[in-house]
């Protein structure tokens, strides 16, 4: 998923409904009333103060999820202030009228919640498997965003804002739906949009419509390795559903900036080679035990070795499978993939090293299994 698109996929989750009314003749009476509905959570009122009704309220116009609206805005109206209202200017039909407000840091929230989502978007993007990802993913960002805007110390932000103010067709001054607006709502949400269009201003220089026309990433199984090998590491047991040379192709430049900067060392381009396993790990004790899957994969190929640390050295682009959290409370099992990029031909390969994590007693730290290495010969 494109960055970009992961921004609007943030935005699109605010939707208020579509209701006008009345406004005021007096432009601060008409931004205190305002302020006031948003500091009760009444959006149907604080909607009549504004120019083009709640509708105006909404950062993006194909959002449908009210009830997240519902719970984003209350959130914010929880720990929502505001005072030193000022009259700035009044010129005939239009009006600037300040003041000082006090709420819910949403660029904050957004940041930490762009900084968990990410991997996650990378992770997916290659999950040959993956139905309906663009639903699932949405449905993660929004349980992401709300826990980070539920938390008990979830940052505020005080600003002062200046509304902007027009008459409507009735001489009643209704607040002007721009960026102040958006401001005044969801406090520093501009820095996070403003970020963004410096990095695709400086990084993602495709238009709309070479995005459109991006060939679909696909996925070839150069080599199958193995297929469902069971091992014990007790009380751990392992079973290798897959494990195989892939390669990618039609990588996005944004996929491809992601790998190269936090799971390579060796720059990629928008077709690569991998190494893949997919495997399922279950606990057969009720004991709490902590096991870290694959740990690292070794691949032998004229005299030479590739050599690659997944477990410690961050090189696993596919990190959003469950078997991530090493912690196996009780008899539980869980799935997990890794996907490393390697410098070594396929074809060349003459044998893989797979090895699998120690198991530790969660409470004692107690060693219950050594690492386990296993080898895998490979038939040209």
């Amino acid at each position: 998923m494109k960055k970009r698109n992961l921004v609007a996929v943030l935005l699109s989750t605010v939707v208020l409904g579509a209701l006008t009314g009345c406004g005021a003749e007096n432009p601060s009476a008409t931004v205190d009333d305002f302020l006031t509905a948003i500091q009760k959570n009444d959006l149907e009122k604080a909607g009549t103060f504004v120019k083009g009704g709640t509708e105006s309220l909404t950062t993006d116009q194909d959002a449908t999820d009210e009830e997240l609206a519902k719970t984003m805005l209350e959130n914010i109206s929880k720990n929502y202030d505001f005072e030193k209202l000022e009259e700035v200017s009044t010129n005939d039909d239009k009006a600037v009228v300040k003041a000082e407000i006090t709420s819910l840091d949403m660029g904050s929230v957004m940041t930490s919640t762009m900084a968990e989502i990410m991997p996650l978007a990378l992770a997916s993007a290659f999950d040959e498997n993956a139905s309906d990802s663009d639903k699932v993913f949405e449905e993660m960002t929004e349980k992401i965003m709300i826990k980070y805007m539920t938390e008990e110390d979830a940052a505020l932000a005080t600003r002062t804002v200046e509304f902007n103010l027009e008459k409507d067709d009735e001489g009643e001054f209704k607040i002007v739906d721009d960026e102040n607006l958006t401001e005044a709502v969801f406090a520093n949400i501009s820095q996070l949009e403003d970020m963004f269009s410096e990095e695709e201003g400086e990084s993602w220089t495709e238009t709309e419509a070479t995005e459109e026309e991006q060939p679909e990433q696909t996925f070839e199984v150069l080599k199958m390795v193995a297929e469902n090998k069971k091992y014990e590491t007790k009380p751990i047991n392992v079973t290798l559903e897959e494990v195989s040379f892939k390669k990618a192709m039609n990588v996005s430049e944004d996929q491809q900036f992601d790998i190269n900067n936090m799971y390579t060392d060796e720059p990629i381009g928008e077709e690569f080679n991998y190494f893949y396993i997919k495997y399922n790990a279950e606990n057969t004790s009720d004991q709490d035990v902590s096991f870290s899957g694959i740990s690292e994969i070794v691949l032998f190929a004229d005299g030479k070795q590739e050599k690659i640390d997944v477990a410690y050295d961050w090189k696993d682009f596919i990190n959003s499978d469950e078997a991530q959290d090493p912690d196996y409370y009780g008899a539980i099992s869980k799935v997990g993939e890794v996907g490393v990029v390697i410098k070594t031909d396929p074809s060349k390969v003459e044998k893989v090293r797979v090895v699998l994590s120690e198991s530790i007693a969660t409470d004692s730290y107690e060693t219950l299994s050594e690492a386990q290495s296993i080898e895998f010969e490979i038939t040209k």
